[in-house]
């Protein structure tokens, strides 16, 4: 895979099965987010490579994928306008989107409801994204990448700059989807946040694969 003229992953062959959890870590620079990009499909594989996704047959909008994912992510959130209001973020999940074109209905007014208390945010619905905190905004992404009960998790340093309290807490709710069955895939630096359940790892260093498969002791 190449990103801006530069190889970003080279020589990278594995299947993810429904219900894994895959850790992916190696320094900065070695490629970690741009392989969540790839799953995700914000980035495409270099010519003679190839990526499968399940339930999605060539010719299918990706965005049907998409709509199956819930996505935590620094750039996400960076890309969000600072007018959208939190429950308007956490609907736009179910549709894969930035921003809404339409209100949400009664049902999906429910489903809002129930992610943000699930992650201690509820009060904050009405609220302008640009007047949350850092560790209130990263609550409601994970609001909105839950507010559709995904099948898969991608989770990009999901508790990167947030207080102790935050990340025990969202470590929880990550640990309840582990458990219902959600396949994930988490990039992180930090080997303390690692799921209990994790079963998998993708190791990069410099764009290559240093080590690819089941958890190592």
């Amino acid at each position: 895979m190449w990103r801006e003229g530069a190889a970003v992953l080279r020589n990278l062959s594995l299947q993810i099965q429904r219900g894994d959890c895959w850790v992916v870590h190696g320094g900065n620079g070695s490629g970690k987010s741009s392989f969540l990009q790839l799953l995700y499909g914000d980035l495409g594989v270099a010519y003679g490579g190839a990526i499968l996704r399940a339930g999605v047959p060539r010719g299918v909008a990706l965005e049907q994928f998409k709509r199956r994912v819930g996505l935590v992510a620094p750039e996400l959130q960076a890309i969000h306008p600072g007018y959208l209001r939190v429950n308007e973020v956490v609907a736009s999940g179910a549709l894969a989107s930035i921003g809404l074109n339409a209100a949400a209905d009664v049902s999906e007014e429910q489903r809002i409801q129930r992610a943000l208390r699930e992650v201690g945010v509820a009060t904050l619905a009405e609220r302008a994204i640009r007047t949350l905190s850092y560790g209130q905004l990263r609550r409601v992404l994970f609001a909105r990448a839950l507010v559709h009960e995904p099948d898969i998790l991608l989770l990009d340093e999901p508790y990167a700059g947030v207080d102790a309290a935050t990340r025990t807490s969202l470590r929880s709710r990550v640990q309840r989807a582990q458990e219902s069955g959600v396949t994930m895939v988490m990039v992180t630096h930090h080997r303390d946040e690692w799921p209990a359940a994790t079963s998998h790892e993708l190791e990069l260093r410099q764009s290559r694969v240093v080590y690819c498969g089941p958890r190592r002791a």
